[in-house]
């Protein structure tokens, strides 16, 4: 087993953040098995609505397994290259067929609520996302819902990879219906994104600026400046 990076050469959130760009080649060096767990711990802590944490994961790191997801994710080298892939989705079905009852499980081990909050718990979450037009017509798209959920946890295993010193690329353009007959994705499931993870080989993409703040957010209405 290859051993962790030294966490004292760890970024801050800030320096990640500031240095980050999008890699477009990655070096073949593995990421260690305690890094690892590290990238994929952070994701799992993510918040999410309810705590429902609709999100699944798919690590990819065998050679074989890499090349035939590059053909479903449009032929981007990366993915074959960089040593882990995480191929992110979010579970339609989860909260239906166990996931309730071991989020009260958990909610009862850690103190958190009673028996009448855990039940008001399972009589809200299905009121609210059985069925569209419930809730007063105010029920989300469940899977648009569980795709924004998905995307905080994939986010935070980014940054966390960033921080511990790893190049990432988060990539949405694949087919979804190859990727699922590549890794063995259940019909309910939806694909949401891929995470490549490793150490860049070449020079770092160069910044290609971003909007000023002044642009982008607005004090209290639309198009209101901020200060």
């Amino acid at each position: 087993m290859t051993q962790a990076s030294d966490s004292s050469s760890e970024k801050t959130l800030s320096e990640a953040i500031k240095g980050r760009r999008a890699t477009l080649s990655f070096l073949p060096d593995p990421v260690p098995e305690n890094d690892l767990k590290k990238i994929l711990d952070a994701g799992l802590s993510a918040p999410s609505a309810y705590n429902l944490q609709p999100w699944r994961f798919v690590v990819v790191r065998e050679v074989e397994q890499r090349a035939r997801l590059r053909r479903a994710a449009m032929n981007q080298l990366k993915v074959e290259e960089a040593p882990v892939v995480v191929v992110a989705c979010a579970d339609l079905e989860g909260w239906r067929s166990g996931d309730l009852d071991e989020i009260i499980r958990l909610a009862q081990q850690h103190g958190y609520g009673d028996e009448a909050r855990h039940a008001s718990m399972r009589k809200n979450i299905a009121n609210f996302f059985s069925a569209p037009g419930n809730a007063g017509g105010l029920a989300p798209d469940f899977a648009v819902w569980a795709n924004r959920q998905t995307m905080i946890a994939l986010t935070t295993m980014m940054w966390m990879a960033e921080v511990l010193g790893y190049d990432t690329a988060p990539m949405e353009g694949f087919y979804e219906d190859q990727v699922k007959a590549t890794l063995g994705i259940l019909a309910h499931v939806r694909v949401v994104a891929l995470l490549a993870i490793g150490h860049r080989k070449g020079e770092d993409k160069r910044f290609a600026g971003r909007f000023a703040i002044q642009r982008t957010v607005f004090a209290e209405k639309w198009g209101n400046s901020i200060p």
